[in-house]
């Protein structure tokens, strides 16, 4: 019965249970992280999407690829676009299955897959329109195929074991945080330079195609406003006890190898964080999560191995049920499934509401989301007019550094774009987030609710989105 249940059964129950998971509440909005994305995928052209003119593109080519195939066959919609990210959370429970299967017995594979995959910050990207369930996907197939080149180091393996680093470093760009445990385990000599060549230059492509025009000081500094990732830390910790006590060691076997393996991306990580080559936030740290649990499920076996098999498998199989139980359960009952910011729920609402001669004056950090949702709805605003300042990150040309509003840069804004002798009603589209006004230094939400009323324009009623807010005002023309 516990082989069953560790077994065949587990696989399919683990996918069947994400599936549902990711597929219920697909069709919320998404929101401004989601929409700028979605909206470089539907540019015009390839060089638009890969060369976002707005903002900076952040999200690797290969993920930018499959969604925009996916809106191509199916039509621009939040379904098509989540489709990509679950489909790839999907295939990082077969990548994680499949090397955990190579390494330890059955029951620990299913351990593995249910901490994998239904831990709270993986739940929530892989149902997010951003890359960070393909760069999970990435790193357990990384980890599959050197599993497998270890254990069978033949030449057919060991091209398996480029191809895969190809396609993952097209997806994830921390695959190169896994490089360097990789180079050092491969043997012999000569196939682990081969490696490293193809690797190095698929890093440079990339680099100079990709990576390179999307680089910008604001991105850095607001990374750097973030708290750090304490889990993360922590575990580099041990994972550098780990290589010492390892690589100490006169003579190691494939499992310590694959330790190796799993142990040095974190403290790469670390370096590359206080270097600040590359942020640190629970996150953009997803991608090591399939080499800790690895790791874990591992030494777990290994301690294991002479205790009681049915009891230890039974054992396994109950930690899994309740991981994947808790996980679950923690998405119901905080309401996870409800949309970050409705900016559909906004463009539906105003599309109904607004005059043919009324002005939507729509926020900087609405942008992307009015024209997403404008744009998926067939709406066509008569008069949108977009403000210019209060950026959130990381739009191109833009000063998006923390506390960067002034009221007299709102003021001014506003001067320039509502002429003073406007009669009618301005619906007010802005942020309702605290948290991106504390980020930008003021409210200019209610900033601007002061700049009309001082024009004698009479307030509306507020209507209030998740995180969005509408404030309409009506004036008369005959403001000083």
């Amino acid at each position: 019965m516990v082989e069953f249940l560790s077994g065949r059964f587990a696989a399919a129950g683990l996918l069947t249970c994400t599936l549902i998971l990711g597929i219920y509440g697909m069709g919320r909005s998404l929101w401004l992280d989601e929409a700028w994305v979605a909206n470089s995928v539907n540019a015009p052209t390839l060089g638009a999407m890969f060369h976002y003119p707005d903002w900076l593109q952040t999200s690797p080519p290969l993920f930018l690829l499959m969604a925009r195939g996916a809106i191509r066959v199916f039509g621009l919609s939040d379904v098509s676009l989540r489709m990509v990210p679950l489909g790839l959370a999907l295939l990082a429970v077969v990548g994680m299955l499949a090397v955990a299967r190579r390494v330890v017995p059955p029951a620990f594979a299913a351990l593995a897959c249910a901490a994998l995959i239904f831990h709270p910050t993986m739940i929530e990207y892989f149902r997010s329109f951003k890359q960070y369930s393909g760069e999970v996907a990435a790193t357990t197939f990384v980890l599959w195929a050197t599993v497998r080149y270890l254990q069978s180091p033949e030449r057919r393996q060991f091209w398996w074991l480029v191809g895969t680093v190809v396609l993952a470093m097209s997806l994830s760009y921390p695959t190169v945080f896994l490089l360097p445990g990789m180079l050092w385990a491969v043997r012999p000599l000569r196939r682990g330079l081969a490696l490293a060549a193809v690797s190095a230059g698929v890093l440079a492509i990339l680099y100079w195609w990709f990576i390179r025009p999307n680089v910008s000081s604001s991105l850095q500094v607001y990374w750097s406003v973030g708290g750090r990732d304490l889990g993360t830390l922590a575990l580099t910790g041990l994972a550098a006890v780990c290589v010492v006590v390892i690589a100490a060691r006169p003579r190691f076997g494939i499992q310590g190898r694959l330790v190796i393996v799993c142990a040095l991306p974190f403290l790469l990580f670390a370096i590359a964080e206080a270097a600040g080559w590359y942020p640190q936030s629970p996150r953009t740290s997803l991608f090591l999560r399939p080499c800790l649990v690895l790791a874990a499920v591992m030494a777990g076996a290994e301690i294991s191995k002479n205790w009681n098999r049915l009891v230890v498998e039974s054992v396994v199989v109950l930690l899994a049920i309740v991981m994947v139980f808790l996980g679950v359960r923690k998405q119901f009952h905080e309401g996870r499934f409800q949309p970050e910011e409705d900016f559909a729920g906004v463009v539906r609402y105003l599309s109904k509401n607004a005059g043919p001669t009324d002005i939507v004056l729509v926020h900087a950090s609405m942008r992307e989301g009015f024209l997403l949702y404008t744009a998926m709805q067939g709406w066509s605003p008569p008069n949108a007019v977009f403000s210019d300042t209060g950026w959130p990150c990381c739009p191109r040309g833009k000063d998006a550094r923390p506390g960067s509003s002034t009221e007299a840069a709102v003021l001014a804004d506003l001067d320039s774009k509502i002429p003073r002798e406007f009669s009618g009603r301005i619906w007010l589209f802005h942020s309702a987030r605290p948290t991106h006004w504390d980020y930008t230094g003021l409210d200019e939400g209610e900033a601007w609710q002061r700049y009309f009323w001082n024009r004698n324009c009479r307030p509306g009623p507020y209507i209030r989105f998740p995180n969005l807010g509408i404030s309409p005002v009506i004036c008369s023309g005959n403001s000083r």
